[in-house]
């Protein structure tokens, strides 16, 4: 581990979670919420065609100061024409996918799969990184696991992160293999740790509590980024609670807190219809509440409700059971 004086300041950010941080999430978050302090959009494919889809156009459709696109390609040139793009639209930082630990992506030497071949992604970021110096183009960052199928890739990934000038290196210290399995290793992202610049370095996973955030940063005190996923979905007052070292004490909500969450699932419910369909809506909120329902331990006849509700009707009157 690296010496060095603990550094007190933290940053918050809010991990890209496929069909949940959605553009519809996002928006609605920061009107009832407060502590990220960057987000990122669930992946955009970059191929061939050149072009985003019409639901992925959504995902950029406005560009906040706190928002950054993240892309899913294996080809640089790509990647290069995803970054001409998101810069005519405003953006100035744009993430690397190189952790996304599903099958469908990696059989295609996509997200995690690019730790497969350290030459190949070697020879990758060579070709992007001329090019975006050569034509000024976005910072880079990049999100990533820590090895494929062994802990023992994890060096070599480092040494190579570290050869870039990235803005952001976050890291997931689970390999491929792990998809969301075991515990994060420590030991393996102390190996980013003693390599990346503390200002530049993230650590992802598993952070579900103030008090998982202090041990995390008992061990790394140099670390002053991290990113929260699961944690906030389950908690959206995660972040804040983060920043001002509060634990929730024997329950999770406060009264006034409940209110808060209550008014946010509604709105985003009522977003979601808009912008979709009813079904869908009730679809979406479902697979939000398969994160929030650890944050209700003792409602369960209310989150079945929930888990059974058919129509915009039942499901309101289902999670307003939970709170009333």
């Amino acid at each position: 581990m690296k010496d060095g004086t603990e550094n007190n300041f933290i940053s918050v950010e809010m991990a890209p979670m496929e069909g949940i941080t959605t553009a519809v999430y996002r928006s609605v978050y920061r009107k009832w919420f407060e502590g990220t302090d960057r987000m990122y959009t669930p992946f955009l494919v970059a191929n061939q065609t050149h072009k985003f889809k019409t639901r992925e156009k959504k995902e950029i459709g406005s560009c906040p100061p706190d928002l950054v696109p993240q892309i899913l390609t294996d080809r640089a040139e790509h990647f290069v024409w995803a970054l001409r793009e998101l810069q005519k639209a405003g953006f100035c930082e744009v993430n690397l996918n190189a952790g996304c630990p599903s099958a469908t992506v990696t059989t295609k030497k996509k997200g995690a799969g690019m730790l497969a071949d350290i030459n190949a992604l070697r020879s990758f970021l060579d070709e992007v990184f001329i090019i975006k110096e050569r034509e000024d183009l976005p910072e880079i960052s990049v999100k990533t696991r820590v090895g494929v199928s062994s802990y023992s890739e994890a060096k070599e990934i480092a040494d190579l992160y570290a050869a870039y000038p990235f803005s952001k290196v976050i890291v997931h210290p689970r390999i491929r293999d792990d998809l969301y399995n075991n515990t994060p290793s420590p030991d393996a992202f102390n190996i980013f740790y003693e390599r990346i610049p503390n200002e530049i370095l993230v650590f992802n996973g598993d952070l579900r509590t103030t008090e998982d955030v202090r041990k995390i940063r008992e061990i790394f005190p140099g670390l002053s980024h991290i990113m929260v996923g699961r944690g906030l979905l389950a908690d959206p007052f995660l972040p804040k609670r983060i920043l001002r070292c509060e634990d929730t004490g024997g329950d999770v909500f406060s009264v006034d807190e409940k209110k808060t969450l209550l008014g946010f699932l509604e709105e985003l419910y009522e977003e979601y219809e808009r912008e979709l369909s009813e079904g869908t809506a009730v679809l979406k909120m479902k697979d939000l509440w398969n994160f929030m329902e650890v944050s209700f331990p003792e409602q369960k006849k209310q989150l079945k409700a929930i888990r059974k509700s058919r129509s915009g009707s039942e499901y309101r009157m289902a999670v307003r059971s939970i709170f009333f």
